[in-house]
């Protein structure tokens, strides 16, 4: 029952944010939550310079990094399609994998870029604690170049 009811409320979450509301995913976020976006773009760029590691290294920090992340995504006119949700643990350590795809269409609805992706998310108690994409970087890089944004220095981290 627990299960179900995360993959439900994950995917309200998601189709909110498709729908250009983030808020309620940024309310399942602990304080201190953490994402991980990888490769050397702009979105792994986005607030400290990313870090060639096997050690889980994060990209934004605190609630204020990961709602700009989501304002981002929404401003880029991105959506998630979610093909399955797979859900595991109790609710003191959940731990959630979404496959889906993305994409994002320009003014006139046509697809400007898209990707294949797999979310990770850790959970304790309802309240996201990590998140962690993996993706094809080089189509994100491509996107990057395609819109002008390749050569984005990081933005001064504030935390």
């Amino acid at each position: 029952m627990y299960k179900a009811a995360i993959r439900t409320l994950l995917r309200r979450q998601i189709d909110q944010l498709n729908s250009g509301n983030h808020e309620p995913l940024r309310k399942m976020a602990a304080p201190n939550a953490e994402l991980t976006f990888p490769g050397d773009n702009s979105w792994s760029r986005q607030f400290r310079t990313p870090q060639a590691t096997r050690a889980p290294h994060s990209t934004h920090r605190g609630v204020a990094e990961l709602e700009a992340f989501a304002q981002r995504f929404v401003d880029s006119r991105l959506r998630i399609d979610v093909e399955d949700i797979l859900v595991n643990g109790p609710p003191w350590n959940t731990r959630i994998c979404v496959r889906a795809t993305d994409g994002a269409t320009d003014e006139t609805g046509a697809e400007i870029y898209n990707n294949r992706i797999v979310l990770f998310i850790e959970s304790r108690w309802g309240k996201i604690q990590r998140w962690e994409d993996y993706l094809d970087t080089e189509r994100v890089t491509a996107w990057d170049r395609k819109v002008g944004l390749d050569d984005r220095p990081p933005q001064v981290a504030t935390g």
